[in-house]
């Protein structure tokens, strides 16, 4: 894995987003704890997905990461997020670590809320999900099955 490709999303630091190639095994990318890094880990994902000939599961891979970068900008007052992506034997496992101990809730909106959908959607769309303890915060991961059982 090679670090190329220039990103800068509005009002952060310069990022660069890692080149995957077909045999590496995983990739971790270190962001700004801001919701415009949704973007940046969207595009760590695709990268990813798409060096390990995962292209299908892009659209579900993007919707999940971005719902677990903006729960950790939203809810806990961290200042860096580490985006990781690792190919395992039949799923993709992707992670979100924060500097936060507390634990994500799943809540239930209410009426037409705009908020609140992340982690059900987390819970329908993932083949598996949860909460591991790190050094200094957790990882907040989901896995999707690269094929069918």
């Amino acid at each position: 894995m090679s670090l190329i490709k220039t990103v800068d999303p509005p009002g952060t630091e310069h990022i660069e987003i890692p080149v995957v190639r077909s045999d590496d095994l995983g990739c971790l990318l270190h962001l700004p704890c801001h919701p415009e890094s949704a973007g940046t880990a969207r595009k760590l994902v695709t990268t990813a997905l798409t060096a390990w000939s995962f292209e299908h599961l892009a659209d579900v891979a993007e919707l999940l990461v971005t719902e677990l970068v903006a729960n950790a900008a939203k809810h806990t007052g961290c200042s860096r997020i580490s985006v990781s992506v690792d190919r395992q034997e039949a799923s993709v496992w992707v992670g979100v670590r924060d500097s936060s101990r507390a634990l994500p809730c799943r809540t239930e909106p209410e009426g037409e809320a705009e908020s609140g959908y992340g982690l059900g959607l987390v819970e329908s769309l993932a083949s598996r999900w949860g909460v591991d303890w790190a050094p200094f915060g957790k990882w907040v991961w989901f896995a999707l099955r690269t094929a069918t059982p």
